[in-house]
């Protein structure tokens, strides 16, 4: 399933000529994937405070189709396209009125954070990440 969430693209997003910065895009995104993580396994506080674990971006590959402007509303379509021992493929596709505007690809990995090692999936982490895929 695709999960989506939107927000608008504000001053703190943009250049001195209101265009899209592009490193704020990644931080657009990642805050997408916090709320999908959120919806599906469980809170980063939990995660990183409670359980000891992290998800870190280990590959990034990003695609800017269009220019985005202050203002726009930029709504952002999540999709699991890969589950690994310890990883997740994920992509994001960010578009405002319809047309495309960034897309990103994402691979993240199940890490411990006291050993910096990766940590194969809970089953039920795995179910509910397999449950979303979408390929």
């Amino acid at each position: 399933m695709t999960f989506r969430t939107a927000q608008p693209l504000r001053f703190a997003h943009c250049d001195p000529a209101g265009i899209a910065y592009y490193p704020r895009y990644f931080e657009l995104c990642d805050a997408a994937i916090e709320d999908w993580s959120a919806a599906i396994l469980v809170p980063r506080r939990v995660m990183h405070l409670e359980l000891g674990l992290a998800l870190p971006t280990v590959t990034l590959e990003a695609e800017f189709v269009a220019v985005s402007k202050l203002g726009d509303r930029l709504d952002v379509a999540l999709d699991v396209t890969g589950v690994g021992r310890s990883s997740v493929d994920l992509r994001a596709e960010v578009t405002s009125a319809g047309e495309r505007r960034f897309a990103v690809r994402y691979r993240q990995v199940l890490m411990r954070m006291d050993s910096n090692a990766a940590e194969p999936w809970p089953a039920d982490w795995r179910a509910s990440l397999e449950g979303e895929m979408h390929p």
